[in-house]
C-alpha cells in the first residue's frame, strides 16, 4: 500500500497562498501562482482518492467474468488483456468492497462474485 504524504503538499499550498513572489507584473505572477496552486490541489485530491484509477467498465467485466465461476488474477488478466498485477489490484479492491469472495487452493487464490439478494 502506498503511503500518502499530504502534509508536505499542504505546506507547499500554504506557501503558495501565503507569500506571493515579487514581480514586475503582479497580475501575471498571481495567475501563475493560482495555476500552480490548482495543480497542487489536484495532486492532493489524487492522493486522497487513491493512486490507482479503476475503470468502471473493467470492474463490471470482472464481476461478469466471476459471476458463475472462480478465476485467479492471472486468468482474469488474460481474459481482460491486462497485466496480472493490474488484475490483482481490481480483484483486491472488489474483495475489500465485498463484491468478491476468495479462497486459496494451495498457493493459488481463486476469486468469485458474491451473490447479493
Amino acid at each position: 500500500m502506498t503511503k500518502i504524504n499530504i502534509s508536505e503538499d499542504l505546506l507547499i499550498v500554504k506557501d503558495l497562498i501565503g507569500k506571493p513572489r515579487k514581480s514586475f507584473n503582479e497580475e501575471i505572477e498571481v495567475n501563475c501562482q493560482l495555476k500552480e496552486l490548482g495543480y497542487k490541489v489536484e495532486e492532493i485530491k489524487k492522493k486522497i482518492e487513491g493512486k490507482s484509477n479503476f475503470d468502471l467498465k473493467k470492474l463490471k467485466s470482472v464481476t461478469f467474468l466471476l459471476n458463475d465461476k472462480e478465476m485467479t488474477s492471472s486468468e482474469v488478466g488474460i481474459v481482460l488483456k491486462i497485466s496480472r498485477n493490474r488484475a490483482n489490484e481490481y480483484l483486491k479492491k472488489m474483495e475489500k468492497d465485498k463484491l468478491l469472495g476468495s479462497r486459496f487452493v494451495g498457493k493459488k487464490k481463486y476469486y468469485t462474485a458474491i451473490k447479493h439478494d
